[in-house]
Parts: structure tokens; C-alpha cells; sequence
């Protein structure tokens, strides 16, 4: 239960991030105004994604306690632009700096914590001052105007906690990403105690020279054409899991993304990194790099904590699906950043409550005689209490916080949906029946 403690602490101080560093102007809020910083800052993580202007006065009204109050959501947004969207990343760094703080308290792989970093595309409002503030191009492929942005994570594959997350538009690489959430990450949790799983889209050899100059480890799952000398000369031999000793070319290394990483690699001119063939469920064979050593992981716990990497999908999935982030609330860029960041937030103060309450979930679903159920906390259900509460939340009333968190919690425990334990495996599915076989994607290798 030291999840909802630390919710709790965090809601009572609120106020210590409703500072003047995160106004952009040393004229905005100094008059007495409908519209305080406070106000301003609390607005996007009380907003329901509804019509705008109703939510702007439904808002205000609740914050003033005046039915009577109106106001337009072009003074909103004028107001907004004055904020820096790092005061919500302050507030995710907060919370996350003090639940890992417990880590004593939290299951890892061997003393490691295991993340995942991967990126995903957000529709972005497809206006002309969004589209010239993400540097979009007024005609993209198939000669659509369309407009998205590019968001990435680095989530806990364990805990679903977002340690850091971007957005971006798409011009940046889903390599360049990785690159600033591992610096990130680096001032919030121990790397030298960090596994980071990767897809094949991170193939890169910057990453594992950035991961090793951290003191740090990674799994990636690796192309074909990357070692490939060495990939050959294994499966010739007939070897499984090897390490190699491996000189990097000057022209690789000219092509890395950042300096330090340059300097690093040019230095050192080698990398060593573990080889490893692993067989899925189809009988395919797969190939991972990582420089864990053999003592550490077995190519199965190898093939086993890559696998884990896909549970950074909900995130997503919550994010867009239950958060809706998608209805970005302004058409600047700062408030869209705005939007984001808070929004991140409360997917951690969600996750944190998600946890908490389930461990006191009590009711046992039937027994079926194929397949085991487990009952989890409804998550609609939870955000909804949460959204429709983070008025309330966000005062400096600390015992009212702390009776409000545990109603939420109390709710949670009860309102709950079961979830199959285990999903058929690709021998248990017979693939002519539900796979059609022109669709790629329905027969994409996976773990």
C-alpha cells in the first residue's frame, strides 16, 4: 500500500509546483484575475476531454465556487501560453523519484528493473499554426494533409510506471528518443541496476555505446545485417549464444546522433556484445543482442524479458483509448505539450492506485477447465473517479487527500473486470481460421 501514500503525499504538494520559474513571462499573472496560475496549471489535469468552453467554466466555476463565473477558452488558451509544460514534467519526475525510492518493495529480475522504450504516432489538431509549430509539411505521402506528432516512453515492464516519456513531431528518430530517455532516466533510477528492451527499429549501435558508457544493460532484438560476419560464422558452427568482441568503423560512428557517444566510441573502437538465437513458439528462430552476462540471464530469461517489452502497449492503449490524449484541448504547440505531459502524470497516479487496490482484491472468479481468470481493478471506472476527484485533490488539505484517495481505492477493489491468465498459444490457434493470409500483419513473428 506505499503507492497510495505516496499519491497522497504528492496531491497535498501540489502547491509547491505553482511557482513563478514555470511562467514564460514576467508580466503574466501579477494582477489578481478569474485566471491564477494555480488555476491554470490545475486546468489540464481536471479537464474530461469534453467541449471545451463547457469544460473551461465548469472548471472555473468549481474553482471560484461561483455558478455565475464565465469566461472564453481563447482567454484560457491566451493564459496557457505563459506555462511551462516542464511543470508537469516536474510533477511525473516527483512521483516517480519517491515510489522508486521503495525499491526494496518492488519485484525485479534479480535485483535488475526491467523497461522498454518504444514510440508511437498521436493525431495532432491538423491546423496551420500546429502544423508549421511541428514543422509539418504542407503535403505528406499519398498527398494527404495530414497532421501527427511522434510520441515516445520509457516504461517499467514490471510496475507500467512512465519514467520518461517525449513528443516530438516525426522527424525525430525513434533512435534520437531512446538517446534522451536514457539520459533522462539517468538522474531518476540506478541504470547500473536497468535492463532496456528494444525492438528491432533500435537496432542501433549507438544505443549499446550509450547503454555501456551509462554502466547499463540492454536487450535488443537485432536484423539480420547487423554483425552479420559474426551471425554467419555462429550459425555455421552451430553456436547459440556467443560474445564478441567487435571493432566499430570510423563511418559508423561519424553517423552517431550525439557527441559524447562519438567521443566514447572512438575511444574505445570495440564493442562487446552477446549473441544470442532464440526459437519462438513457431518454431522460428530470432536473434537478440544484449551484454548481460551468461550468468545473469539464460538465452530462455533472455527470451523471456524481451517478451515483457509489449506490455509498454497498454500505456499506449490507455493513453489514447481511456485518457483519449488525442483531444488535445489547444492548436499551439506549448499546450499540446501541456496536454501530454500532465497527462502522463496521471497515467502514473493511475497505474499507482491500479496497483495498490488490486492487491487487496479478495474475490476469486469460477474455475473453467481450460483456461484461469484473475480479477483486476476496472480501469474506466478508475479513471473516471480519479478525473471527476482531481479537484479535490489538488488542495493542501492532506487529511481530505487521504480520505478521498482511499475512497477511490475502495471503489477499485470493488468494481472489477477478470482477465484470462494465459492467452492460447500459435499451436492452440488454427491459423487458416482466423488468420486471413494476405494480411501481413495477422502472421508477424512475435514473442
Amino acid at each position: 500500500m506505499f503507492l497510495s501514500r505516496i499519491v497522497s503525499d504528492e496531491f497535498g504538494n501540489f502547491n509547491n509546483f505553482v511557482e513563478r520559474k514555470y511562467v514564460l513571462s514576467d508580466v503574466a499573472f501579477t494582477r489578481k484575475g478569474k485566471l491564477s496560475l494555480e488555476s491554470i496549471i490545475k486546468y489540464p489535469l481536471c479537464n474530461n476531454k469534453k467541449t471545451t468552453s463547457i469544460e473551461i467554466n465548469r472548471f472555473l466555476r468549481n474553482e471560484l465556487n461561483d455558478r455565475g463565473v464565465r469566461i472564453t477558452k481563447q482567454a484560457v488558451s491566451e493564459k496557457r501560453q505563459f506555462i511551462d509544460p516542464q511543470v508537469y514534467i516536474d510533477m511525473n519526475d516527483s512521483l516517480i523519484s519517491k515510489i522508486y525510492a521503495h525499491k526494496d518493495e518492488m519485484t525485479t529480475f534479480k535485483g535488475f528493473n526491467v523497461y522498454a522504450i518504444d514510440g508511437s504516432i498521436v493525431e495532432i489538431p491538423n491546423t496551420k499554426i500546429t502544423r508549421e509549430e511541428f514543422e509539418i509539411p504542407e503535403k505528406t505521402e499519398l498527398n494527404k494533409d495530414t497532421s501527427t506528432a511522434r510520441i515516445s516512453c520509457m516504461a517499467d515492464t514490471k510496475w507500467d510506471f512512465i519514467i520518461s516519456s517525449n513528443i516530438t513531431n516525426k522527424s525525430t528518430s525513434e533512435i534520437e528518443h531512446a538517446l534522451m530517455h536514457l539520459d533522462d532516466a539517468k538522474n531518476k533510477i540506478d541504470l547500473t541496476k536497468t535492463i532496456t528492451t528494444y525492438d528491432r527499429f533500435y537496432n542501433s549501435i549507438e544505443i549499446m555505446f550509450k547503454t555501456m558508457l551509462l554502466d547499463s544493460y540492454f536487450i535488443i532484438r537485432g536484423k539480420t545485417h547487423t554483425f552479420k560476419k559474426q551471425q554467419n560464422k555462429m550459425k555455421k558452427e552451430g553456436k547459440t549464444d556467443e560474445t564478441h568482441e567487435i571493432n566499430i568503423k570510423k563511418a559508423q560512428i561519424n553517423n552517431f546522433f550525439t557527441e559524447e557517444v562519438k567521443k566514447f566510441a572512438r575511444k574505445t573502437r570495440e564493442i562487446k556484445v552477446r549473441i544470442v538465437f532464440v526459437k519462438l513458439k513457431t518454431g522460428e528462430t530470432e536473434t537478440l543482442f544484449t551484454n548481460l552476462p551468461k550468468e545473469i540471464a539464460t538465452p530462455e530469461e533472455l527470451k523471456e524479458l524481451y517478451g515483457t517489452r509489449w506490455t509498454i502497449e497498454k500505456n499506449y492503449d490507455r493513453l489514447k483509448n481511456k485518457l483519449h490524449i488525442e483531444k488535445f484541448t489547444g492548436k499551439k504547440k506549448i499546450i499540446i505539450e501541456q496536454d501530454f505531459y500532465s497527462h502522463i502524470y496521471l497515467l502514473n497516479i493511475l497505474i499507482a492506485l491500479k496497483h495498490d487496490a488490486e492487491e487487496e482484491i479478495t474475490r476469486k472468479p469460477k474455475e473453467t477447465t481450460k483456461y484461469k481468470y484473475v480479477y483486476k481493478s476496472n480501469v474506466n471506472t478508475l479513471i473516471g473517479n480519479i478525473k471527476e476527484e482531481m479537484p479535490r485533490l489538488l488542495t493542501d488539505d492532506k487529511e481530505e487527500i487521504k480520505q478521498i484517495v482511499e475512497e477511490i481505492l475502495d471503489i477499485a477493489r470493488k468494481d472489477l473486470v477478470y482477465t484470462k491468465i494465459k492467452a492460447p498459444t500459435n499451436k492452440e490457434r488454427d491459423k487458416k481460421k482466423y488468420y486471413h493470409k494476405k494480411c501481413k500483419s495477422n502472421i508477424q513473428n512475435s514473442f
